[in-house]
């Protein structure tokens, strides 16, 4: 053994050992005595590349390949060094010229078609791949590069071909597991997703993506619980994963957690301060703790990127509804109908802070946005703040003309089931309708009913058969302008000589208005009229306070009537 050969050894164990400065030393000791050392270019080349030295690594593979035009191999790995330099046109020539010298040089075309794929050229690529594969059927690198091309390119049923291709050769390939349970989370495929999640997780269980997944397919699912412990564990693997922290941050979202979203959103918009979703999120997590100046804040930094964006629009005007800015808010609800026409819920809260009685009617969307976003705080602030009594004056009501033994009740609007709890005991079956479904879950915790549809209170009447001998709408018809054709309803679903119990706000102009909280308000004489027409006999009508509003007792009037 020569001098040289001693030296390359030695250099070559020392590149294997990872000491590339001492290996790089010897290379060049080598190169010094003999500059046409061809193993030691090559291997000093490849010693550059590992050090991110590419243009170096280009330099002595050139000088490698002017000994030896012809070698594939040589112009394969110039190539490489092109593509890692960001040389793009040069790595692909030096591939083509490795694939002419060599035409099943399954590995050239494989590194030919990742460089077109870098270029967004999914034509070139798809031959390039099928071409390494065709050179080489066991080739896996190619069949699972070529899925993941496929995977991006939104070709799923070819893409799981081709990661299925990948498992038959190595089933223990870890990534193709991954990625066919991506492809079935895709297809909504949960069972089959979760399977593959988790066999990758069994095998590593720092796999921050499979991680985050599992807490998606928890979260189509409806645990958020587990959800949040999936997401959990990625951050705590990788505190910088975005996918894990929004999806988080969005699953304390859906579950009315705003402080704990909060905490995410302002994470995620440190990163990405003029994120579209993070901002709007924020400010409606702000607003829904009260913090109205933040939600301004965030609001307006959103509609600087996106002045047509609806719901920003929309949510701020209800919170300067909230700080009584009647002008601002008007002016943004134009705004927000000229980006969004159709929108009934805001159309409602224009006419209502304009005064707009003539073109207002009853907006049941309003009404489902309203009490779906108050549902987890409803029953807290219509005791504490509000000091909510309607429903102990339908007990009095109630008590007062010994309605306390009826069949089959009716409670609309039910909300949380604050009426519901007075009328639990009064009744052997109890039946609770609400439009906002928030509302309807907290009240079937309570236990309070024996059966909550969340509808529309017309749909729900015009799609059932059932009678009942007690229907009430404590503090529903406030929602409602024309009252006709929910009387109507009601009318025809009350057992003869069935009650109907319901209270209004108190208008002094007939029949209704809208008012500026865009509640309605009825003229007594209007109720009166109605139940004449629709044979409900009127037994009573008391003025009582139902709740406070702007510091001061809101009066209404509580009807007692009867099917004649």
């Amino acid at each position: 053994m020569t001098r040289i050969d001693e030296l390359f050894a030695e250099a070559q164990r020392l590149q294997d050992q990872e000491k590339l400065p001492q290996a790089m030393t010897l290379y060049e000791q080598i190169l010094t005595q003999n500059p046409n050392h061809e193993p030691s270019l090559c291997r000093l080349a490849f010693v550059c590349i590992q050090l991110g030295d590419h243009n170096t690594a280009i330099h002595y593979l050139q000088r490698a390949l002017a000994l030896d035009a012809d070698d594939p191999g040589l112009h394969n790995n110039l190539a490489n060094a092109y593509r890692k330099n960001h040389q793009l046109d040069l790595a692909i020539h030096h591939y083509k010229q490795a694939i002419a010298l060599k035409p099943d040089y399954a590995q050239a075309y494989s590194n030919l078609a990742a460089v077109f794929a870098m270029n967004n050229d999914y034509r070139n690529a798809l031959e390039y791949y099928r071409r390494a594969i065709h050179a080489q059927p066991d080739f896996t690198a190619a069949h699972y590069n070529l899925g993941l091309l496929l995977l991006r390119n939104n070709q799923l049923n070819a893409a799981r071909i081709q990661f299925n291709n990948v498992l038959a050769l190595n089933p223990d390939h870890l990534e193709a597991y991954f990625y066919l349970g991506v492809l079935s989370l895709e297809a909504n495929q949960l069972d089959e997703a979760e399977k593959a999640f988790q066999h990758v997780i069994m095998h590593d269980n720092t796999h921050v993506q499979a991680l985050t997944n599992l807490g998606v397919i928890a979260l189509k699912r409806d645990r958020g619980q587990l959800a949040v412990d999936f997401f959990t564990k990625a951050l705590t693997l990788d505190n910088n994963h975005l996918d894990a922290r929004n999806n988080l941050a969005a699953t304390f979202m859906h579950h009315d957690r705003f402080e704990n979203a909060l905490m995410h959103y302002d994470v995620l918009l440190k990163q990405m301060p003029d994120h579209i979703e993070y901002l709007y999120n924020s400010g409606v997590a702000q607003m829904a703790l009260g913090h109205l100046n933040e939600a301004i804040h965030q609001f307006e930094h959103l509609l600087s990127l996106e002045p047509q964006h609806f719901a920003a629009l929309n949510n701020l005007a209800a919170v300067f509804i909230r700080l009584e800015d009647k002008p601002k808010a008007i002016e943004l609800l134009h705004r927000a109908l000229a980006a969004n026409p159709e929108d009934a819920a805001s159309r409602h809260m224009l006419n209502a802070l304009q005064g707009n009685t003539a073109t207002a009617g009853t907006c049941t969307s309003y009404a489902a946005n309203l009490f779906n976003n108050y549902a987890l705080y409803y029953d807290k602030h219509m005791r504490e703040q509000l000091k909510y009594t309607l429903p102990l004056h339908i007990e009095s009501l109630c008590r007062e003309y010994d309605l306390d033994h009826f069949a089959n009740a009716l409670d609309l609007g039910c909300g949380t089931g604050l009426t519901g709890e007075i009328l639990r005991p009064l009744t052997r079956r109890l039946t609770g309708v609400d439009i906002a479904a928030k509302m309807v879950v907290i009240a079937r915790e309570k236990g309070i009913y024996d059966e909550l549809i969340d509808a529309d209170i017309h749909v729900f009447l015009s799609g059932t058969s059932q009678r009942y001998d007690l229907i009430t709408a404590a503090d529903v018809l406030p929602y409602f302008g024309d009252l006709h054709p929910l009387f109507s309803a009601v009318r025809e679903h009350l057992m003869p000589e069935g009650y109907f119990i319901f209270s209004i706000e108190i208008s002094d102009a007939i029949p209704w208005q809208l008012q500026e909280s865009a509640r309605f308000c009825h003229h007594a004489d209007y109720i009166e009229s109605l139940c004449r027409e629709l044979a409900l006999k009127l037994i009573d009508s008391q003025r009582v306070i139902a709740r406070q509003q702007n510091n001061t007792g809101l009066p209404v009037l509580l009807f007692l009537t009867q099917a004649a």
